[in-house]
C-alpha cells in the first residue's frame, strides 16, 4: 500500500482491519488458499490492543511489507474493506 501517516492506535487499529479485509477479498478473488498475509494482520490487531503504540506501529510496518500490490484491487474491493473495517471497530458506516 501507499506511504500512510498513522499516528495512534485507533488509526493503526483501523488500518489493521482495512488491510486484513482486503487481502481477505484478494484471496477470495483469485482463489488463493495462501492466507499468510491475512493472518498477520489478525494478529497485528490484537496486538494493537496490548502493546505500545510504537510496538504496534513498528510491527505494521514490518507486515506492510509483503502487502499485495494497491493495483491489484479494485474500487469495490477497497471500499467493501472499509465498510467490513468500520463494522468491526463499530464505526458509523457513513465515510464521507
Amino acid at each position: 500500500m501507499d506511504k500512510i501517516n498513522i499516528e495512534n492506535s485507533f488509526q493503526l487499529e483501523f488500518i489493521a482491519y482495512l488491510s486484513m479485509h482486503l487481502e481477505n477479498l484478494f484471496c477470495e478473488k483469485t482463489k488463493s488458499t495462501n492466507t499468510k498475509q491475512r493472518d498477520r494482520y489478525m494478529q497485528l490487531i490484537a496486538y494493537v490492543q496490548e502493546a505500545s503504540f510504537e510496538s504496534a506501529l513498528e510491527k505494521y510496518k514490518q507486515i506492510s511489507l509483503a502487502d499485495t500490490e494497491i493495483e491489484n484491487f479494485t474500487e469495490s474491493m477497497i471500499k467493501t474493506a472499509q465498510r467490513l473495517a468500520r463494522i468491526d471497530m463499530g464505526l458509523p458506516l457513513v465515510i464521507e
